[in-house]
């Protein structure tokens, strides 16, 4: 289950730290968000950068800090979360899905979309799309999210080129977007996915959640595996030998789905369940911070 008391923890992070994600999120894309309106919607606090000719010197005046006007455009950014829920997505060996994992990430998003006054929408995909939750930036909304990832059944088989093909007809101006999914196809496939889904939104960034055995075979001498998208069984001996295999074959893997992230212009960042969500959460911000 993904547990809306991650989001407390969230709220609960220190001033500094919600500086850091605050700005990695809103900030740094203030064009994208914000225009040059008639009315300031908000203010936030002056970040290198920054255009200076929207401080705002009356409220210096008051507070002896720096802040700038922020003015909503006639289009304001939408945040799009594609999270896979495929039956792959149902494996776990740290005590936690990685959908559930997928998921929190999804909702971490979303509750900083809220809070910077944005919309986000959701869709779930497998071999295409599940459930799509339109835009909206209330905290109803998410939960209703939230609910919905608790209460959905994975589906078996996935595509990522065949649900982007359907979702990026929803996308009406250029956003930002986000693919949580342990991208398990051939790189072949996903190559059409994430290019689509990069030609659609103004920034794609691509989030591969992978179980730690997944990465290295822990278990040794006879076992006997499912495919938990085909239901197929198949009995192996994990020899040493072909474990260092197996091991090879999955980083050729993320390797491959890096250099095609690389070469469309999309943020690649790989995050294993066993590391707690909010440190994953936050270390991708920030590494989204510094990508800029």
């Amino acid at each position: 289950m993904i547990d809306p008391s991650f989001l407390d923890q969230l709220r609960e992070l220190n001033i500094v730290l919600k500086r850091r994600v605050s700005s990695a999120y809103a900030g740094g894309r203030s064009s994208v968000q914000y225009g040059r309106g008639i009315e300031p919607v908000d203010h936030r606090e002056y970040m290198h950068g920054d255009d200076f000719r929207l401080i705002d010197w009356k409220l210096y005046g008051r507070t002896e800090r720096l802040h700038i006007r922020r003015f909503e455009e006639e289009k304001s950014m939408i945040l799009h979360l594609l999270v896979d829920a495929s039956s792959s997505m149902d494996f776990s060996t740290t005590g936690i899905r990685k959908f559930d994992y997928a998921g929190s990430i999804a909702a971490a998003f979303g509750y900083l979309s809220v809070h910077s006054n944005e919309k986000f929408a959701t869709a779930l995909f497998s071999g295409g799309l599940m459930e799509v939750v339109e835009p909206d930036k209330s905290k109803k909304r998410l939960f209703e999210t939230i609910d919905l990832m608790n209460r959905l059944q994975l589906e078996r088989g996935t595509s990522l080129s065949n649900s982007a093909n359907q979702y990026v007809k929803m996308i009406k101006s250029k956003s930002l977007a986000v693919i949580i999914s342990d991208f398990l196809e051939p790189v072949d496939q996903l190559r059409n996915g994430i290019y689509r889904m990069a030609k659609a939104s103004k920034e794609l960034i691509a989030i591969q959640v992978l179980d730690p055995a997944e990465l290295k075979l822990p278990w040794t001498d006879d076992i006997l595996f499912e495919d938990l998208e085909t239901e197929e069984k198949r009995r192996t001996y994990l020899s040493p030998n072909f474990k260092v295999e197996y091991g090879r074959q999955v980083q050729d893997h993320v390797m491959r789905l890096q250099q095609v992230c690389n070469e469309i212009g999309v943020s690649y960042n790989l995050v294993t369940t066993e590391k707690p969500i909010l440190d994953s959460f936050v270390s991708l911000v920030g590494g989204i911070e510094r990508g800029k």
